[in-house]
């Protein structure tokens, strides 16, 4: 229990060592004052036993740009009085304040030193440089090519949804035609090598038939198989498509056709290349007709 309060004593002895160190000279709270910062300039007065008015208002002190005096007092204490004088200053460096009487006694040659957070020689400390942007180079191309990229894509979708369904209905109609185009192309092209080979003529003329009958159904949406050469040729789908207005070769060319494979007679073999050169006629002026249109 007797070394309860040595910590407490130790602490006293500091605060009275500290004081005792001080003696007569002046000093700063906070100890390092920069520019804007409030602060008090502390002076001790062992000696001092003034009795009058210890209070000096800013009103009292001369105006000045490079510091501000808020307050100037003697506080009276058991172990000294000291005066305080509470000011803001707005230059660096050692500045001196203005003289000032107080208590009869008259203080001038004070001396407080500024420091500036950008002088080099003093405190050390610079700004640094600008910082960098906060976006890498090419964030704003990025940025504007993914909108630009964005809106071109939305209205792409709008154009789709309200007349891109009847175009591209259009278009996929047209390739089809082309595919079958392309398709009766090479049954032409594979009947004439089979004739020439020797194939049966009659066979040849059905096979002929048969094909040209479903190309043409394809070719309009219409069941072609079950018409006769005189309702192909009055055929009133065909004339309603551009590719085909006005034709009547299907007309002529399957009643040619039917003449040969069901009068009874022979057949000859140039009337059958006669109608593959017809069809292949037929068939080239189809695609040019196309081509026109697209």
């Amino acid at each position: 229990m007797k070394y309860k309060f040595l910590p407490v004593l130790l602490v006293f002895i500091c605060i009275a060592g500290f004081a005792q160190n001080q003696g007569d000279r002046a000093f700063m709270v906070p100890p390092k004052v920069y520019i804007g910062d409030r602060a008090m300039l502390i002076l001790p007065l062992p000696g001092f036993t003034g009795r009058e008015d210890s209070v000096i208002a800013p009103s009292q002190f001369p105006l000045s740009d490079s510091i501000e005096i808020h307050r100037a007092a003697i506080e009276r204490r058991p172990g000294g009085n000291r005066l305080m004088v509470e000011f803001t200053a707005y230059v660096p460096g050692i500045l001196e304040l203005p003289p000032f009487e107080i208590s009869g006694e008259t203080f001038n040659g004070l001396k407080i030193e500024v420091s500036s957070i950008l002088e080099q020689g003093i405190s050390g400390q610079i700004l640094s440089d600008p910082a960098p942007p906060l976006a890498i180079p090419g964030t704003s191309f990025l940025v504007y090519g993914t909108t630009g990229i964005a809106v071109l894509l939305l209205l792409t979708a709008f154009w789709a949804l309200f007349r891109g369904s009847r175009q591209m209905k259009g278009w996929l109609e047209s390739w089809q035609r082309r595919r079958l185009l392309v398709s009766m192309w090479g049954i032409e092209k594979r009947l004439r090598k089979a004739l020439a080979k020797g194939a049966p003529l009659r066979e040849t003329l059905d096979i002929l038939a048969a094909e040209f009958r479903s190309f043409l159904g394809y070719f309009t949406g219409e069941n072609c198989r079950a018409m006769t050469a005189s309702e192909l040729g009055q055929f009133t789908v065909i004339n309603n498509i551009p590719l085909l207005q006005g034709s009547e070769f299907p007309g002529t060319f399957f009643s040619r056709c039917d003449s040969m494979r069901f009068s009874g007679n022979d057949i000859g073999e140039e009337n059958v290349t006669a109608l593959l050169s017809d069809l292949r006629e037929f068939l080239a002026e189809l695609g040019k007709a196309m081509r026109g249109k697209a």
